[in-house]
């Protein structure tokens, strides 16, 4: 069974759309942990962990971006905000 973790801030503007798609669709988001990075320290290292070390996060990192919201699966997959929502 494969693990998926969506990264999200509930300071964040784009992270909104996520928000509002999770309260309309919960179903949706069975088996997923949702995580909100600005919870807690240790939510940030676990977004922080990947985004440093997975290629998916790779542009990410050039342009010096937070990388949020994504979506990182099996701890090797990397999506962001437009796959999360349209799916």
């Amino acid at each position: 069974m494969s693990k998926t973790e969506i990264f999200v801030s509930d300071k964040c503007p784009h992270c909104q759309r996520v928000f509002k798609d999770y309260e309309a669709n919960p179903e949706k988001y069975d088996g997923i942990e949702i995580i909100n990075i600005s919870e807690s320290l240790s939510n940030l290292k676990r977004l922080l962990k990947y985004r440093d070390n997975l290629d998916g996060y790779k542009d990410v990192r050039e342009e010096s971006r937070i990388g949020i919201p994504s979506r990182v699966v099996d701890g090797e997959k990397v999506d962001f905000v437009q796959e999360l929502i349209e799916e």
